[in-house]
């Protein structure tokens, strides 16, 4: 027989504050500490928690009212049949509940606790969360009474469900997104990690989310070397200033190889002094080569892959402002223009002529150092400006020039034609207002050339003495 038979509130009381000989347990004397059997089962009937107590050698079990209510039913309506409280478990849940309960009848589990359906009165289910402890045994540790609660934790599941289907709608949102979605951690003492990454990790790095969800090593190990201090920077400025991170950088990854990556993210401070960032990467590759071919258009010349004349003079104005900074440094200029090119072209075509700038293009790159400038000016001329030479040393790079031109005329249908060039030669000056203003002065040395009977150089105010 039940020990207690919780034919009501009051019984359920008594059960509450009995041990396994059924002894109401007595106050610590040292704490004096008294709770009201009253206050408890209010606790208890507030948070939807009913009580039951099971008699496991009869298959007995005994709910309070409370228990009852929360499926549905009165005071009367339940058997205390042990078979027929599995009956309202849910099929699916059946078998786990009954070898959870098992696992804790056989000492294997300190206490027992299942979360599962159960069928109300009207025939729907409710979840419930079952906690109960065994609190007497035989002399040989059989498992004879059971005590325990049930508490409704539908609206809980439920919305757990909702957030579970939020989280698993931002998710698959975010892995649809062509790039990365991704949180970043850095610790206070600069440790990082990225505890979330969507999907498109795999493309943006070539990595899977558990790559990287405790530590970014594998992150850093993909980025170009060129790059990586940058990179590094760029997060430590972030942090410190809490300002928004933007970077362009390069990848390198076993499969598609050189890639550009676009990373912009925001910071936010946490409580132990790291730093959390929000933020998306994305394939920059096809856009740096976009911004490549459109740097190309606006600085190269197509016909001779020099660089064009609004290139070459901002580059000379470059080489200029250098020039000042430092004490002595001294830099040359060239100025060339093909001889009777124009007439090249009316008797020859253009192609021809088109032939013929490709070629001397060619041949001043030939000559020209690392760290040299030459580029197409207009039509038929072009300028080179060679950093730390002299005029002497420009006048042998302009005899080298000549040198080439003589040795390789140009072939048409098995004629040669002959090209020959004219130069004009002076230094680029500090004192100088602008680049524009040498090559004025190698332009007027260029006329003289000309003048003279071309295929020859002049040296501004010093032609006597470079003069051919």
């Amino acid at each position: 027989m039940l020990k207690t038979d919780l034919p009501d509130d009051d019984a359920i009381r008594a059960s509450a504050l009995t041990s396994g000989d059924a002894t109401p347990a007595q106050p610590s004397p040292a704490a004096q500490f008294y709770i009201d059997p009253e206050l408890v089962t209010l606790a208890l009937t507030g948070s939807g928690t009913g009580l039951w107590d099971r008699d496991i050698v009869t298959g007995e079990i005994r709910y309070s009212p409370a228990w009852k209510a929360m499926l549905g039913y009165g005071p009367h309506e339940l058997s205390n049949r042990i078979e027929d409280a599995y009956v309202r478990v849910h099929p699916d849940d059946l078998a786990y509940v009954r070898a959870t309960m098992q696992a804790h009848f056989d000492s294997k589990t300190d206490n027992y606790v299942v979360e599962h359906r159960i069928r109300c009165k009207d025939g729907s289910y409710k979840w419930i969360c079952s906690r109960g402890k065994v609190i007497s045994r035989d002399s040989e540790g059989r498992a004879q009474r059971m005590i325990g609660t049930s508490t409704d934790i539908t609206a809980l599941r439920e919305t757990a469900a909702n957030l579970q289907h939020t989280i698993d709608l931002i998710t698959n949102l975010t892995n649809e997104v062509p790039g990365l979605v991704f949180q970043y951690r850095q610790s206070a003492d600069g440790r990082g990690s990225i505890p979330y990454a969507s999907d498109g990790i795999r493309e943006i790095y070539e990595l899977a989310p558990d790559d990287v969800a405790h530590n970014d090593d594998a992150i850093e190990a993909r980025i170009d070397p060129r790059d990586l201090q940058t990179f590094r920077q760029s997060l430590l400025d972030s942090a410190s200033h809490l300002t928004p991170w933007h970077l362009e950088y390069r990848v390198n990854l076993p499969r598609q190889g050189l890639c550009w990556r676009q990373g912009d993210a925001r910071p936010q401070r946490m409580a132990d002094g790291g730093t959390l960032w929000h933020g998306f990467i994305m394939d920059a590759t096809e856009h740096k080569r976009i911004e490549a071919e459109l740097h190309e258009l606006a600085t190269i010349d197509h016909l001779t892959q020099l660089s064009n004349r609004r290139h070459f003079m901002a580059q000379s104005e470059a080489e200029l402002a250098r020039m000042r900074r430092v004490d002595g440094e001294i830099a040359a200029m060239l100025m060339f223009d093909l001889d009777h090119f124009k007439l090249l072209n009316d008797r020859w075509g253009h192609a021809l002529g088109d032939r013929a700038l490709s070629a001397f293009a060619g041949m001043l790159r030939a000559e020209a150092r690392t760290g040299d400038l030459v580029g197409r000016i207009g039509g038929e001329e072009f300028a080179a400006v060679l950093p730390g030479a002299s005029t002497e040393d420009a006048a042998r790079f302009a005899r080298r020039v000549q040198q080439r031109l003589e040795d390789s005329p140009l072939m048409s249908g098995g004629t040669r034609i002959a090209l020959t060039v004219s130069i004009g030669i002076d230094s680029m000056r500090p004192a100088d207002h602008g680049a524009t203003q040498a090559l004025s002065r190698c332009d007027k040395a260029l006329y003289t050339a000309k003048e003279r009977g071309r295929n020859r150089m002049e040296v501004y105010e010093e032609s006597s003495k470079y003069r051919d």
